[in-house]
């Protein structure tokens, strides 16, 4: 196996072709990683970050790829600390199931290859924060059996639980899959819906609407969440920007997932989704407070659901955040977990000192 590092732009660039054509090798290669999203990702968030993309070949071939960069952070507001991270994590986006892109056979040596890489011969890193990695992928194993040999230098840092569900091929037997007062919920918010004058779901499929779409999910979702979370999302000009160009990029290769909610001549919620081979994913959405009486989250929910066994998907997933009312359609969940790598040395030292003085902290008085 031949590692190589990617730190321009342009090397960047030229690695489309083969990167697009290891993506779509499997659907376990995440949408999160695919081209689209992390070129884009690196075109918005890129500047004052350096290029760490690693470059894994077998008989001069791309067989697998691990696009992360370094950038300098301080903690304790004072010491400043080169962390390597994966591309797509840190800014104000938070996508999941990051790690490799990878051809499923050869996903284990590639996962060691990677590893020790960057154990090794990987320079100007300190730490290595490699967050959001599905549980139940080679690069989990490989980093989990590492910890064992290097105790107090990788570590498990944080799991997260996403909720999913396994579909059925027919609407009415999801319908029957719940329990009977959420089935009788679901019916009265539709049916009190669509009495509505002109109420209907929508799904935008041209791209001329996806604009104007786009502005009224950003504006929908800050109603929905103002004052009532730290973490707004549709704020800075880069998640606004990167997410524009993210929805188009995703609608030409048909992978975006567009639903709006209309009724007296407006659109009342919208739902920002995707679908990566038999799986809709639900990533973002928002309503106006001022419909909250009709249930429009819960309404919009349950017409992307059955959107998505009419297409045939099989699975559909919340994505991050355990939130009570993914629960009301889906009881499945699965994991990713944050890994956290040291370099020996003061910043190994420091971040210890600090984790005690936390844990110390915590202590009832």
């Amino acid at each position: 196996m031949q590692i190589e590092r990617i730190t321009t732009a342009q090397a960047f660039d030229a690695l489309e072709a083969d990167w697009r054509a290891l993506e779509n090798l499997s659907t376990r290669n995440s949408l999160f990683l695919g081209w689209d999203w992390q070129r884009l990702w690196w075109a918005y968030y890129g500047d004052g970050r350096q290029l760490q993309i690693l470059v894994a070949r077998l008989d001069g071939r791309v067989q697998g790829i691990l696009p992360l960069y370094v950038e300098t952070h301080r903690v304790a507001r004072i010491i400043r600390v080169r962390k390597l991270r994966p591309i797509g994590s840190g800014g104000d986006t938070a996508p999941d199931d990051l790690g490799m892109v990878f051809s499923p056979e050869h996903e284990h040596a590639l996962a060691a290859g990677f590893i020790g890489y960057i154990t090794q011969h990987l320079p100007g890193w300190q730490v290595f924060d490699l967050v959001d990695l599905p549980a139940d992928t080679a690069l989990a194993a490989g980093w989990t059996e590492a910890a064992v040999n290097a105790p107090g230098l990788i570590e498990r840092t944080q799991t997260k639980r996403i909720t999913y569900g396994d579909l059925p091929n027919d609407w009415e037997l999801y319908r029957q899959g719940l329990s009977r007062d959420r089935r009788q919920a679901l019916a009265r918010y539709r049916r009190k819906f669509e009495q509505l004058p002109g109420a209907r779901c929508h799904q935008v499929l041209r791209t001329e609407d996806i604009d104007p779409a786009f502005d009224r999910l950003a504006a929908l979702h800050r109603m929905r969440w103002q004052g009532r979370t730290d973490e707004l999302s549709f704020t800075s000009k880069q998640y606004l920007g990167f997410h524009r160009s993210v929805m188009h990029a995703l609608h030409a290769a048909g992978h975006l997932r567009l639903f709006a909610l209309k009724c007296g001549g407006g659109t009342i919620a919208m739902l920002y989704g995707f679908r990566r081979g038999d799986t809709f994913f639900h990533f973002q959405g928002g309503f106006d407070p001022a419909h909250a009486a009709l249930s429009p989250g819960q309404v919009l929910m349950a017409y992307a659901i059955e959107q998505a066994i009419a297409e045939g998907c099989t699975v559909f997933d919340t994505l991050k955040g355990d939130y009570g009312h993914k629960r009301h359609f889906f009881q499945q969940t699965r994991q990713t977990i944050d890994i956290r790598v040291y370099r020996p040395g003061w910043v190994h030292l420091l971040y210890r000192i600090k984790r005690w003085r936390d844990a110390r902290r915590s202590l009832p008085a």
